[in-house]
């Protein structure tokens, strides 16, 4: 019913770039030119720091962005210190005056996409080295401390003769 193809011994049955005979046990391989655009990006000496991201190069040069690396405060409500732990790296807005009104919602838009992007990372020397290494300029709020003060529970119930507090009923 199906016709059953036989290959020859004489060749190797793997799919590789490389080709194997049974009469040449040497390899022939094919020549591969490598493209100009892959020579440049691989040359790191001529271009000095490069941007892993791909970003355009108007965002990495370190005079057009200010970054700043700070640490959230605690939230004012039961949240413990949930959003305490890590640092932050946001970018500054450009004052360029690339803000607008948007006509249809009303609210204020912006070219500017990097202004809305915010990075944690778990130290405060992570997110330093992370600008530097990007070329950006930055600096470094530090977090206010905060001072602890004891109270007692047991001071809710504590007794102080004299005339009730609370006189109404009702």
């Amino acid at each position: 019913m199906f016709a059953r193809t036989i290959r020859p011994s004489t060749l190797r049955g793997l799919n590789s770039g490389v080709r194997m005979n049974s009469s040449n046990a040497t390899p022939v391989v094919a020549s591969v030119e490598v493209p100009e655009k892959v020579k440049e990006i691989t040359d790191l000496t001529t271009h000095g720091k490069q941007l892993i991201s791909g970003a355009p190069e108007e965002l990495s040069v370190s005079g057009n962005r200010l970054v700043r690396v700070y640490k959230e405060a605690q939230y004012a409500t039961q949240n413990g210190y949930g959003n305490t732990k890590f640092w932050k790296l946001e970018w500054d807005i450009l004052g360029k005056g690339n803000r607008w009104e948007n006509d249809l919602t009303g609210y204020q838009s912006t070219a500017d996409y990097m202004q809305a992007t915010r990075l944690n990372f778990d130290t405060k020397e992570e997110a330093v080295r992370f600008a530097e290494s990007n070329g950006w300029d930055y600096y470094v709020t530090e977090p206010k401390t905060k001072k602890f003060k004891k109270k007692d529970y047991s001071s809710n119930f504590f007794h102080s003769k004299g005339p009730l507090k609370h006189i109404f009923t009702k």
